[in-house]
């Protein structure tokens, strides 16, 4: 047991052959596909419009829907990643249209290198505007892959009927479908010379032809210098004109910028390095390295640049017309990862029209200012608002963590005194909302303005805190909803609103609070219209303010600025504009401006216009008088921030505190960021700061599970609450009829320390991962929420090799995505029909683990499951209840869990006919008039969970466990059927529904109120019984 507990860890890859290890990374590429083809179906139904003919009408299959073959099982994708991949579609078509579209009589070939199965052929064969004639597509991709997509296509009759007449070849050669517009080659890319003969063998290198190469997001997964060789070799190949699009990934402000360090950990995780950014890191070098590969003419700019130019108003219109979509920000830094190169041949082409903005690269660098991080558990918000209470305290309100929108508010202060933000347990509050505004008045009174929950549910709210009175108290609303507009404070009593997304005209707006009833809005005209403008840049300056940026309607930033002043009149206050000298440095949006000093502003985060802001353009200080730019870089080693959705706070000795803040990098992960704050010069940056969470003004202690019958407690916070432990014998239970008696009991009870077999000492990693299979395909739970709810399906399910499950659960280092790994071992022969068993599924750990024997004996031939549990640390496992009893045991890491009684159902927001709750994380979420207990497990605990105990766990640490459940009830008591998890409700209940909705049916044609009368005297009635 020793020596297997102290086996060195071996690294596999350094034990497999060169040809081991190129197949294992050519096979990873290839299920690459498997994601994006998924994603483009998504867009495809949502974006694409109409659908094919029905088979036999013709193939005239106008905007078809093709990837509908390729995807047996569509998925709607978040509208970021629906966005996303719209747009690197269509800056693909641009350029097959362009290309098609000039000299529409000759002879093209489209290559469609890595094509995966992408149905590009199809798309534009389709099409009665194609010259069929004088077209052909040809797909390229390792050989597996285009034998799959042949198959797909051979048993698809739409498909056949588009390229027939067509033959299939030998799977022994590279041309696996040939047909006279369309031909599938199977040949790895980086030889060359037999690429080379495959397309002569189809007679497609002739002198009459021109070529375009398409190569999207695959070359890059080459080794780099088997890429230039592509690229040159392409410029060479063709004897009329060639063209080549390259759409990939670029980091133009480095790998260390936040999203570019979360989408190079992405595909490092997925081990398929992506290896050009390393040698080309931005538009410029890509040019180069076409321009030096034999390419007359290279133009190239990055998605973001292609949306701008490219993409027509009346698209952008269509577009948004969709579904809602407020991810500006993320949008346009995944589109400048991204970029669009078109090569050619030719010796005349268009310059290239990409627009040359100096973006303050010759703005001076202050002396590097000292950043410092302080790692909270509380803080991954983005979007919410914060704003100074005094020196040393920052409030901070809403916002949007990893699953929902969020109503608490968090105070962030140095003083070791402070308390938390107080609400009395009676305050009516805000509802959850993001992208709203917040400022300080009299006192430390704070005000919130507007927000949203939905992009389709802004707010006209106005919300006061009394900091004396410690309550919420909604003030007069907004004439009009908004959400992401700006707000400053003038005075104590007088806030400035402009811009947003609005139901109105988003102008101005003065708040009054020295007007009865909740204060007065007056809507102020201004001496020039700026346009609708979302996330503008605004603060207050003593004298006037300064506002600057933004976005329009559909994403287009402003580059404008404006000093504003609030000046009275005869016909009362008005908006007097004055422009600001224009500077490169006020063109973007989502950015927050704040003052400095007398003299200057601070200007931080954001997206820019013409491209990637730099890391040390992220942060800049503007002289108010002169308007020149300071850049700020930072002169510690420490990993930076995601400056968007972040609120900045500037305090009294000019320290810049940055408080929440992050973004979803596209499909690669969410970034979040610890309180970050910095300062200038040769300061260094004090005393950690504290983040509190709001508390009430009253802690109340819940009642101990024996005492159910008690009053209802109101709910308060979860750092407030005392919850009782679970029972835990001092003795620990060592026969049968002890283990009986706390089964007769009824209620928890936790053994420590038992004995559990050799799985205690021998079960690492590794272990797990030799003796469980490690090539075993597994289910899991995939999570970025520190809490899977089943009822929101937060989380998706993911197929892997049980070593790649295990090494996400213990990472070699700190993973840089916020993705959270589960699962709950199914069976291996029928997952469908059979409960797990782990002596049946995992008989190689099965044989390390054992129940102690009093309680083995006492369960006898009663078990039912015995399902085996692995996961990350810190995945909150959803609140539930399963019908059968059950024992769960813990064999390593810490796991803490909560239980409720049974008397609890009916306040714990169970669904009916479900088995688990809707609230989305039970251990921060008190509930009024329950009962929980709690307790931590460590390594050889047993805890008893009798059925209907509800229960949700959340482990401390990567976490290891067996549950053995079994039926206590009489057989006949149980629904009949299949229940595989062994929480299918009892027969009586499930009867009992359908008679509730047959009683509920006969009341159907009665007057509602009669209705209501009958119905709670029956409810009424059911409960005395």
């Amino acid at each position: 047991m020793m020596a297997a507990k102290s086996m060195p860890f071996v690294s596999g890859p350094n034990q497999k052959s060169g040809a081991t290890i190129k197949k294992n990374s050519d096979r990873a590429i290839q299920e690459t596909n498997n994601s994006s083809i998924v994603s483009k179906r998504s867009v495809e139904r949502l974006y694409c419009g109409t659908a094919p003919q029905e088979s036999g009408k013709g193939a005239a299959f106008e905007n078809g829907e093709f990837f509908r073959y390729f995807v047996k099982k569509p998925q709607r994708r978040a509208p970021l990643i629906n966005r996303g991949y719209w747009i690197r579609m269509e800056a693909v078509h641009s350029v097959v249209r362009q290309f098609l579209g000039s000299c529409p009589d000759k002879r093209k070939v489209i290559i469609n290198l890595g094509c995966g199965f992408d149905p590009l052929p199809f798309q534009y064969l389709s099409k009665t505007s194609t010259n069929r004639s004088t077209t052909i597509f040809v797909d390229a991709d390792y050989p597996d892959l285009i034998s799959t997509k042949v198959k797909t296509i051979n048993e698809t009759s739409d498909l056949c009927r588009i390229i027939s007449p067509y033959a299939l070849r030998s799977q022994n050669v590279s041309v696996k479908l040939a047909s006279s517009s369309y031909y599938a080659i199977g040949c790895d890319l980086s030889n060359l010379p037999e690429f080379e003969a495959a397309l002569e063998s189809c007679g497609l290198l002739g002198e009459d032809a021109d070529i375009l190469f398409v190569a999207e997001v695959s070359l890059t997964y080459m080794d780099t210098s088997a890429a230039d060789n592509v690229i040159s070799w392409a410029s060479r190949i063709g004897r009329a004109v060639t063209e080549f699009a390259l759409l990939e990934q670029i980091v133009p402000a480095g790998a260390d910028h936040p999203f570019a360090r979360t989408m190079l950990s992405h595909f490092n995780r997925l081990k398929t390095p992506i290896k050009s950014v390393c040698v080309y890191p931005d538009v410029d070098a890509q040019k180069q390295r076409f321009s030096t590969r034999g390419w007359a003419n290279v133009q190239c700019d990055d998605l973001h640049q292609f949306w701008r130019k490219q993409v027509t108003t009346a698209e952008k219109i269509r577009i948004e017309a969709v579904e809602h979509f407020d991810e500006w920000e993320e949008f346009i830094l995944f589109c400048q990862h991204y970029f669009l190169l078109v090569a050619s041949t030719a010796a005349t082409c268009t310059e290239d029209d990409r627009t040359r903005i100096t973006e303050d690269t010759d703005a001076p660098a202050a002396k590097p200012w000292a950043m410092k991080t302080t790692k909270t558990s509380n803080l991954r918000r983005r979007w919410g608002a914060a704003t100074g209470i005094d020196k040393s305290t920052i409030a901070y309100f809403g916002g949007l963590n990893s699953t929902t929108r969020l109503d608490t508010s968090l105070l962030i202060t140095r003083d070791s005194t402070a308390k938390a933000f107080a609400l009395l347990t009676t305050s009516r509050k805000p509802t959850p909302r993001m992208c709203h505004a917040m400022v300080k008045l009299r006192g430390s009174d704070i005000m919130i303005t507007g927000g949203r929950g939905s992009p389709g549910a802004p707010s006209a709210e106005c919300w006061i805190y009394g900091a004396d009175s410690k309550q919420w108290n909604l003030a007069a609303p907004m004439p009009e909803s908004r959400y992401r507009h700006s707000m400053s404070a003038m005075s104590d009593t007088q806030a400035i609103v402009f811009g947003g997304h609005t139901d109105g005209d988003g102008q101005w707006l003065l708040y009054d609070s020295t007007h009865d009833n909740g204060g007065c809005w007056t809507k102020l005209p201004a001496t020039s219209n700026l346009g609708t403008r979302l996330s503008p840049s605004m603060c207050w300056l003593g004298d006037r303010g300064i506002v600057s940026g933004g976005f329009d309607s559909y994403g287009e930033i402003y580059d404008d600025a404006y000093f504003w002043f609030v000046e009275s009149g005869v016909n009362g206050a008005t908006i007097r504009l004055e422009r600001i000298s224009e500077t490169p440095a006020f063109a973007r949006a989502g950015a927050c401006m704040s003052k400095f000093d007398d003299k200057h502003v601070i200007l931080c985060g954001g997206v820019g216009k013409h491209r990637l802001l730099q890391l040390d353009e992220w942060i800049q200080t503007i002289d108010i008088k002169s308007i020149a730019v300071v850049k700020v870089a930072v002169k510690n080693n420490v990993e930076y921030p995601m400056l968007i959705g972040t609120s900045v706070h500037v305090t009294a000795d000019h320290e810049v505190v940055f408080i929440g803040g992050g973004a979803v990098c596209f499909s690669f992960g969410a970034c979040w960021n610890e309180l970050t704050a910095i300062t200038s010069g040769d300061g260094e940056v004090g005393d950690d700061w504290r983040v509190l969470e709001e508390s009430q003004e009253s802690p109340i202690a819940l009642a101990s599970v024996q005492q159910c019958d008690g009053p209802a407690n109101n709910a308060v916070t979860a750092n407030d609450i005392i919850i009782p432990d679970v029972r835990t014998p001092s003795t620990p239970p060592s026969s049968v009829a002890e283990w009986q008696a706390i089964y007769d009991n009824g209620l928890p009870v936790l053994a420590r320390a038992q004995d559990i077999g050799a799985c205690a000492e021998l079960w690492t990693p590794e272990y797990l991962k030799r003796n469980a299979g490690a090539d075993r395909i597994v289910t899991v739970h995939v999570s970025s929420a520190a809490t899977m709810n089943f009822q929101s399906k937060n989380f998706h399910y993911d197929n892997m090799p049980f070593s790649k499950f295990i090494d996400h659960v213990w990472p070699c280092a700190p993973p840089s995505s916020s993705e959270l790994y589960y699962l709950r071992a199914l069976s291996t022969t029928d997952p469908k029909a059979r409960p797990a068993n782990i002596a049946e599924d995992y008989p190689a750990l099965a044989k390390d683990f054992a129940m102690p024997t009093p309680l083995a004996d006492f369960i006898g031939d009663k078990v039912f499951s015995s399902p085996l549990r692995v996961s990350s640390a810190a995945v909150g496992m959803w609140l539930h209840y399963d019908v059968t009893a059950n024992y769960l045991v813990q064999i390593r890491g810490s796991k803490r869990i909560r239980l409720y009684p049974p008397s609890d159902i009916t306040r714990l927001s169970i669904p009916p006919g479900a088995s688990s709750s809707t609230i989305a994380d039970i251990f921060n979420t008190p509930v009024c008039g329950t009962h929980p207990i709690e307790t931590v497990m460590h390594p050889g605990d047993i805890i008893f969970i009798p059925a209907m105990w509800l229960h949700a766990t959340c482990p401390l640490q990567a976490s290891v466990s067996v549950n053995v459940f079994w039926k206590d009830l009489e057989p006949s008591l149980y629904a009949p059927g299949r229940d595989v998890y062994g929480n299918r409700d009892l027969k009586a209940y499930e009867d009992g529904r359908r008679l509730v909705e047959k009683i509920v049916r006969g009341f159907d044609r009665m007057p509602e109120a009669i209705r209501q009368f009958y119905i709670m005297r029956l409810s009424e009635e059911l409960r005395r019984a």
